[in-house]
């Protein structure tokens, strides 16, 4: 399950669609900053208008109170309550009145100032200005903090009234002697909301997901249809790296993807040549050399000076050596055989057995149970031809397994001698052998294995140990 997740979140698909929903996000983010920063700005300009209009209006009424005769003062008042259908409540009161600032609002403080600093451009007789912003409904009047709603419906009724709508009250306070402070409530003709601006609203967040979700949805859609023939092309590469020939695959999805599955499936015709042409020079080789061979043989044998008669012999048998190993190469390289699972441990612990039944060479440090999915017999000649090359080379050998989710490694160490560093590749190569003294050998024998190792999709890597001895290492993937 583990390697599921940490294969999906390596998948193009997911990751497409976390790069796009990223993108929404920022984009959304910046269009959302932008957006936020122009509203507020307009926002500011509206109410700094309504606010100058609405300071301009207090001062010229406080003026107006400011020059009537003292006597006069409650008189006007009366009649303004009692006439009613006005946005305003005026009074003078003998203390200032708490009218806290509503809380909630990015605006109130601000304007509160802006407000107090136009009174005292425009009125610079009066001793102390304070001003707040509140709703209807905690707006309290008179020396007594009353609410304005516990007062007589015929003052209440029709004071601080803008139509039906519930906007802000602008409540401000003007200290016009030590005794007497002038109240004066206006509505303030702006709604709530333009008291505060949200970087992203309720109706932003909503587009945001509907928005992603759409196009999270059409990109799904779009790479399953890209992906599709990128499956099939893996899927079809991945067999090749077991039977070589595997069938066409149809050419669609987009121009590059079409491009891709047209040279794989050019790739798979050229393989197709090949495997024929070379089953073709098996046959020749298996054929048309092994018949002379055996007639030059045949004379031979009929020659009558003994000398020429043993050079023609250790040439002759020189050839048919090399011959063999040639066969043997083709033989035991080839890709015909299906892969299935194998039983690693069990494998080795035969071939110790084997080596071991005279004399103990051989000692095995392997897990319980290893299994792998490769070509059985492939894999047996594999690791047949390297411990018996070790058992050879350095009569004593240590073998090793080590087991992941991404390749299985067989580490074989004898105690011989071991090889120059600069021969580690060359013995790879066909015919090549580091010791004289394997003259029975072909010097096929690490070529067939790494062709094995590599066609499993591994490698077979030698090297020298610190303390004494080869190694060799034995890796074969499980991608394969």
């Amino acid at each position: 399950m583990r390697k599921l997740k940490h294969f999906y979140f390596k998948s193009i698909s997911f990751r497409v669609g976390v790069t796009l929903l990223i993108v929404i996000v920022i984009a959304e983010l910046i269009a959302g900053a932008i957006w936020f920063q122009a509203n507020e700005e307009s926002k500011r300009e509206s109410i700094t208008s309504t606010m100058l209009n609405i300071s301009s209006a207090a001062s010229e009424t406080y003026n107006y109170f400011q020059s009537l005769p003292v006597n006069y003062r409650h008189l006007i008042l009366n009649q303004l309550r009692e006439a009613g259908g006005t946005r305003f409540f005026i009074s003078i009161n003998n203390t200032y009145v708490l009218n806290e600032n509503i809380t909630g609002y990015n605006f109130t403080h601000w304007l509160s100032e802006l407000t107090e600093k136009e009174l005292k451009n425009k009125m610079d007789s009066a001793k102390n200005i304070r001003v707040s912003i509140t709703r209807r409904e905690d707006i309290r009047v008179f020396n007594s903090g009353i609410k304005l709603d516990e007062l007589p419906e015929i003052w209440t009724k029709y004071s601080l009234v803008l139509g039906e709508l519930n906007l802000p009250i602008l409540v401000m306070q003007i200290e016009m002697s030590d005794q007497e402070w002038f109240y004066i409530a206006s509505v303030l003709p702006v709604p709530f909301s333009s008291l505060s601006t949200q970087f992203l609203d309720q109706r932003q967040l909503i587009f945001l997901g509907i928005t992603s979700i759409l196009l999270m949805l059409g990109t799904a859609w779009i790479l399953q249809r890209e992906i599709r023939p990128v499956k099939s092309l893996a899927k079809a590469a991945t067999l090749m790296g077991s039977q070589l020939v595997v069938t066409e695959i149809k050419e669609e999805g987009s121009k590059e993807t079409r491009a891709a599955v047209h040279a794989f499936n050019k790739m798979n015709r050229r393989v197709r040549a090949y495997i024929r042409d070379r089953e073709m020079l098996f046959s020749a080789i298996s054929h048309d050399l092994k018949t002379p061979l055996a007639c030059l043989k045949l004379r031979t044998e009929m020659l009558d000076d003994d000398n020429t008669k043993k050079r023609f012999e250790k040439l002759l048998n020189e050839v048919d050596l090399m011959l063999k190993g040639a066969l043997q190469c083709i033989r035991e390289t080839d890709i015909h055989e299906e892969s299935e699972w194998i039983d690693i441990s069990q494998l080795i612990g035969t071939c110790v057995e084997y080596y071991n039944r005279e004399s103990l060479h051989i000692t095995l440090n392997s897990p319980p149970e290893v299994r792998y999915v490769g070509k059985p017999v492939a894999i047996k000649r594999c690791v047949y031809n390297l411990v018996d090359n070790a058992v050879l080379y350095g009569g004593k050998v240590d073998i090793s397994v080590s087991d992941s989710d991404d390749c299985l490694e067989i580490t074989i160490r004898d105690y011989g001698p071991g090889i120059e560093n600069k021969l580690l590749e060359k013995v790879f190569e066909p015919y090549f052998r580091a010791e004289q003294l394997d003259v029975h050998g072909s010097g096929l024998g690490l070529t067939i294995s790494r062709s094995i190792a590599r066609s499993h999709g591994g490698d077979l890597k030698l090297n020298n140990h610190p303390c004494q001895g080869l190694e060799a290492h034995l890796i074969l993937s499980r991608e394969v």
